[in-house]
């Protein structure tokens, strides 16, 4: 079934069409205004054809359009061919289909391609940061989204358990160094948790890698052990970060972020995979040896590094992350049709040596793509896992339900034990609302509005609608929209019903581009319209034609909002 608002363009497309008989212009665009309810330009693209003003072909193309289904009015304005819907006309039809799909309104029916799409995959150093969470509220809305328009999508997290910080942490634990006493106080509320507690370890152990060369020798020691498939050492390293992933997984689960698979770079070591990616790229023509080790030269495909080379082998005979990286991607193109990963921009070289290697030399032809995303300034705090000066999640779950609870009392709107719902909500939407590749500065007096740009706001806009159906004398499944005898709608009326026909195309384009602020700032667009039609249009205490037609309204809004809410992985309280 085609949602109302593709049927609508359609039908827009078709009449221009026939206004201009002549196969002049295959593709007529049409895309939602601000003077109208849609317009097009294509007076402005025929003008060259027809050598004539887009003024004239656009008045004259709006004599041609006759008002018939869904448009009321045709009008032309400066070139522009704008249209108007009749709202009047397309109300039961709306209502119909937004009510009947219910929770899967918005949901694309085709089958698509499978995905795999790997987020978040925090080093297991230490607990999740707020520097990192930017990641994995992208990828799992992400993930949501594209289920939503049809994917079949597979998540996974990559666990580096191989690497030099485990080293550091395997080594320091096995030479009993013990952590620092002012970290375990300033942290007092989670030093039990399993990833603080390797988190401590890693601090204190990380200094005495810097200031002890012996100390140093042993983790470097232990790294070509681990290279070398030592599986003694490799079931150690692999127990700390499944201790610390643990910890992490605490996290996860209060945020609500599903993964389907977790990853352990130790089974690449243990099943040769590494040592593969190295022997074949060896024989490459693009492979070169310096004295710091040997790799790829790739400046033939844009790519400059200083000495000329993505190192793949240290001059010891170790790897790198990247040649990692390239076995670990090696195994998922045989899982999916697309892969996708969720990348900070400090990562976008990477990502390109990544690429360029599975493409030009392996030849993948599979589609592999990034979202890189800009990072979150958390003011006053330094984001440095290795000196210990960390802002975890932990703690700002724990505040933001804190304030949320002081904010519900306060304004007196909800019981306390919805604080949690609230005040993750809060900080979800305020990092989700902003495109991925633009900064964020975190501040609470924005995430926690009511009256703002916030998850709070639009979670009560959800509370009110269920409110309003509740207190209504009426069960609104007996309304049967097609007997209704629907009106002339007030301009609030007509305003929230293009709201809620948007909704399939926002999500539609929010899928296309990857980017989850397109759902919540529509959701926030949706809340702000329907607060104006609550505060302009009496819903309960009205006849009873009147009464039944904004009974509707309030039940779809409520859906989309629910359902947009969910693809955000943010609740919709039923009360506030």
């Amino acid at each position: 079934m085609v949602e109302m608002y593709y049927r609508i363009l359609e039908h827009i497309r078709d009449v221009v069409k026939k206004a201009i008989h002549k196969n002049l212009i295959d593709e007529i665009d049409v895309y939602e205004s601000e003077v109208a309810d849609f317009s097009s330009t294509i007076a402005f693209r025929l003008s060259r054809k027809l050598k004539k003003s887009p003024i004239d072909i656009a008045f004259e193309l709006s004599k041609k359009i006759k008002p018939e289904m869904y448009v009321e009015k045709v009008e032309a304005r400066n070139g522009y061919l704008n249209f108007y819907l009749g709202y009047e006309e397309l109300f039961p039809e709306i209502i119909r289909e937004v009510r009947t799909r219910g929770s899967d309104y918005g949901r694309a029916l085709d089958k698509r391609k499978r995905i795999i799409l790997e987020h978040t995959s925090i080093n297991p150093s230490g607990p999740v940061h707020i520097g990192r969470l930017r990641n994995s509220l992208i990828g799992d809305a992400i993930a949501r989204i594209l289920r939503f328009n049809g994917f079949e999508v597979e998540t996974h997290y990559y666990v580096n358990d191989t690497g030099k910080q485990i080293a550091i942490i395997f080594q320091g634990f096995r030479d009993g160094i013990r952590p620092d006493r002012d970290i375990i106080k300033f942290y007092e509320k989670y030093k039990e948790k399993d990833d603080f507690v390797v988190f401590f370890e890693y601090v204190a152990a990380n200094k005495r890698f810097e200031t002890d060369s012996k100390f140093a020798d042993r983790v470097e020691s232990v790294i070509r052990r681990i290279e070398n498939g030592d599986e003694k050492i490799l079931d150690e390293i692999s127990s700390i970060a499944r201790k610390c992933l643990n910890g992490q997984r605490e996290i996860f689960d209060k945020l609500n972020i599903k993964f389907d698979k977790f990853d352990f770079e130790s089974d690449y070591i243990r099943e040769g995979r590494v040592r593969d990616v190295i022997n074949f790229l060896k024989k490459s023509k693009y492979w070169r040896v310096t004295e710091i080790g040997s790799g790829l030269d790739l400046r033939e495909f844009g790519i400059e590094k200083k000495g000329g080379v993505s190192i793949i082998e240290r001059s010891d005979g170790t790897s790198v992350y990247l040649t990692r990286d390239v076995a670990y991607h090696l195994e998922k193109s045989k899982l999916g049709d697309i892969l996708l990963n969720v990348l900070g921009e400090d990562h976008k070289l990477e990502f390109l040596e990544l690429k360029t290697i599975l493409t030009k030399i392996y030849k993948l032809s599979i589609p592999i793509n990034a979202i890189h995303y800009s990072f979150v300034n958390f003011e006053g705090m330094e984001l440095s896992t290795r000196k210990g000066l960390i802002a975890p999640v932990d703690k700002l779950i724990d505040e933001a339900i804190e304030k949320a609870e002081r904010e519900i009392e306060k304004r007196g709107v909800a019981s306390r034990d919805i604080a949690p719902k609230i005040g993750i909500g809060a900080i979800k939407y305020h990092i989700l609302r902003t495109a991925p590749s633009k900064p964020i500065t975190f501040r609470w007096e924005e995430a926690l509005h009511f009256d703002g740009e916030s998850a709070p706001y639009i979670q009560y806009a959800h509370a009110r609608c269920c409110r309003i159906l509740e207190k209504a004398d009426v069960d609104i499944d007996t309304i049967d929209v097609s007997s209704l005898k629907i009106g002339r709608l007030e301009i609030e009326e007509r305003n929230l019903l293009f709201q809620i026909l948007r909704f399939p195309n926002v999500v539609e384009r929010a899928g296309n581009e990857l980017k989850p602020n397109i759902i919540a700032n529509y959701l926030y667009d949706l809340a702000s319209c329907f607060n104006r039609f609550y505060r302009e249009c009496q819903v309960l205490r009205t006849g009873r034609r009147i009464r039944e037609r904004r009974l509707l309204l309030v039940d779809c809004v409520r859906i989309i909002l629910s359902n947009g809410l969910d693809l955000l992985g943010i609740d919709a309280p039923e009360c506030m």
